[in-house]
């Protein structure tokens, strides 16, 4: 790969996200007219000694230009502050609800992706029959009905009105998770190092994708008690529902289509020519030039997997990242909500890095210039 190309795309990354801890910074300034504000409710008025002390503890007593200097200060050393809602670091209330966000996330994704590329694969050699009408015409319905409505039809439905699912939650009240921290970031760290050595090895960029999060799933049931976990899917099994329902469709499309864009290619019609077998034809030689596209969508998806969703785990009170940046903007503790707007950030801008790399690294008609 070009050196020129990667430093050139790093640099232009990290431009990106000095533009966004830049607007994280103003905007709770444009929001609050005082951007102490949420830190001194409770406090009289007429309590200029506390309330002067509460703002210079948080800094706010200091110019702005001042402010934002410590801000990126603390941006690079990893210190986000202290929320107002939980008065715990904010570090450790985001890696408290990250884990959550990520039961929902993974789990849908990889069920989607699987059934998508099998469902698209043989929609695309299928064409207009009734597997492939199927495709289509449930594309239709899902892009004209909002994920969130499917959400709460379905809790009135399998929660309430044939109470097969619970209807909020990740565990039974009164139910805490218990997990070996150890295990799990000895294996997720194992599985890093894995990825490197078989990518080393094998020269495969898809196996940057597959081998992280096969590694986050075997750190799960091995620092997780399956006790835990069946009680996890239990509650989990609603919401996963809903989300493949949309994203299913959306990566078997993304398949059909682009298997029907290569099916005609010199290289397909050589390979039927030698009489190869029509599976392998398929799956060895279609597929594989046909989901580059893919590449794209998954490390977009890559960026969502901590992220969670806000209208979905508001719906199912699910304990994600997304319930908690609801908390913390309907409160006011934007210390909380600018280090997850962070978080969010630096995860979609370091996954479209990686996308960039992998795309081009899969695809050689593409020119680093």
């Amino acid at each position: 790969m070009n050196t020129r190309y990667v430093v050139k795309r790093i640099l232009y990354s990290f431009l990106i996200l000095f533009i966004v801890i830049t607007l994280n910074f103003f905007l709770p300034r444009l929001v609050f007219e005082d951007p102490a504000e949420p830190f001194l409710r409770g406090i009289p008025d007429d309590e200029f000694m506390l309330r002067n002390a509460v703002r210079k503890e948080f800094g706010f007593d200091k110019p702005v230009w001042v402010q934002f200097l410590v801000y990126l200060k603390k941006f690079v050393t990893f210190d986000f502050g202290t929320s107002y809602i939980y008065k715990q670091p904010v570090f450790k209330v985001m890696f408290d609800r990250i884990p959550w966000s990520m039961v929902l996330s993974v789990a849908g994704m990889l069920i989607s992706i699987v059934a998508g590329i099998v469902w698209g694969a043989t929609a695309s050699t299928k064409r207009g029959k009734a597997v492939d009408n199927a495709l289509l015409n449930y594309a239709t319905i899902t892009t004209a009905i909002p994920s969130f409505w499917v959400a709460l039809v379905f809790v009135m439905l399998f929660a309430f009105a044939v109470p097969i699912f619970p209807y909020r939650g990740a565990m039974t009240d009164g139910y805490s998770l218990s997990i070996n921290k150890a295990v799990f970031f000895g294996v997720a760290a194992g599985a890093v190092a894995l990825t490197v050595v078989l990518y080393k090895l094998l020269k495969k960029p898809l196996i940057v994708f597959v081998t992280p999060l096969a590694g986050l799933i075997a750190a799960v049931f091995a620092a997780v008690p399956a006790s835990d976990i069946a009680d996890i899917a239990y509650h989990a099994a609603l919401p996963l529902i809903v989300i493949c329902l949309g994203s299913i469709v959306s990566y078997a499309l993304m398949v059909r289509n682009s298997m029907i864009a290569v099916v005609n290619e010199d290289y397909i019609l050589t390979a039927r020519a030698k009489g190869l077998d029509k599976t392998r034809v398929l799956y060895g030689h279609t597929m594989r030039n046909a989901l580059l596209p893919m590449v794209t969508s998954i490390g977009m998806s890559l960026a969502g997997i901590f992220g969670g969703s806000v209208l979905l785990e508001k719906i199912f009170t699910w304990p994600g990242m997304g319930t908690l940046l609801l908390e913390a903007q309907n409160i006011g503790d934007f210390q909380l909500a600018q280090a997850i707007m962070f978080f969010y950030s630096f995860i979609t801008i370091f996954a479209n890095l990686l996308t960039d790399f992998v795309y081009h690294k899969l695809d050689p008609r593409i020119k680093a210039e």
